[in-house]
């Protein structure tokens, strides 16, 4: 394969069915616009961008803060159904969606940007402060070039982030039967085409004020290592990470015990613990 069809095929995200929502929420769409971002430039690739795509929205209310959920790669806003009933218990009001080429969103191409995006003009459309925006693996580096496009919210939880995209890219090269020399070559390949550096560290460059954030990792994570969220915590002002054993990358949105110390983190009272209870 090419280096242009390579990334391309990254480019494709799974799609996934998706589990019920515990709580039927208020659906609504939103249609993308054509805004440039850095690093891609949107009259070359408006596809990879989601421009003027429509994404699916959805709403659950509350007397209390907003708090924003933002999905990871091949996820959709339906992987957070066991946060819904905690959160809007405690009083949250919870806003939510699927990024471009995810869940029940159009197109067929996506990236950090494209969740971004979404993320951005569903924080426009709220129009209000946000509480919290809880991001789950590739929803941590959306969430983080939200904030430096000026996406404003008073504090952060990123659930098993990822930090660099491109060990990502590599390591799909590299599953296509690439060298590791191709793979690099496939990385330079992207940067050049794209004159993107996306990162949690080089989005957080450009925040002006990074809101608080909450960490939470586990170390037998084989999708993204613990070390990305190490990183993450030394390079964010204000950060704490608590390490959780036993739930893995995509399990930990089904931890009941992330989710209570989550709920603490909102209020501003979680303190890490070596040792957390089972999930």
């Amino acid at each position: 394969m090419t280096f242009p069809e390579l990334v391309a095929l990254w480019l494709t995200p799974p799609r996934f069915p998706a589990p019920a929502f515990p709580l039927e929420p208020r659906r609504f769409s939103l249609t993308l616009p054509r805004v440039p971002l850095e690093g891609f430039p949107a009259e070359r690739y408006p596809e990879v961008l989601g421009a003027h795509k429509t994404v699916a929205c959805y709403e659950w209310p509350g007397t209390g803060p907003t708090v924003i959920l933002a999905h990871g790669w091949g996820g959709c806003a339906a992987q957070f159904a066991g946060w819904i009933k905690p959160l809007t218990q405690a009083g949250y009001r919870v806003l939510a969606y699927d990024a471009p080429a995810h869940g029940d969103s159009e197109g067929t191409l996506a990236s950090a940007p494209a969740n971004a995006g979404t993320l951005n003009a569903l924080a426009k459309w709220h129009g209000g402060p946000i509480h919290a925006i809880i991001g789950h693996s590739l929803g941590a580096i959306a969430t983080t070039l939200a904030l430096a496009a000026g996406v404003q919210t008073e504090r952060v939880v990123f659930l098993a982030p990822i930090c660099f995209v491109y060990d990502g890219l590599k390591n799909h090269g590299l599953r296509e039967g690439l060298t590791d020399a191709e793979a690099d070559e496939l990385v330079l390949y992207f940067e050049t085409e794209f004159s993107a550096n996306l990162s949690v560290l080089s989005a957080l460059e450009r925040v002006e004020s990074p809101p608080p954030l909450t960490i939470f990792h586990d170390h037998a994570d084989e999708s993204v290592p613990y070390e990305e969220a190490e990183i993450i915590a030394a390079s964010w002002p204000g950060s704490t990470l608590i390490e959780v054993p036993r739930v893995g990358h995509t399990r930990i949105l089904l931890s009941r015990s992330v989710i209570q110390q989550a709920l603490s983190a909102l209020d501003g009272s979680a303190t890490p613990r070596e040792t957390p209870p089972a999930p």
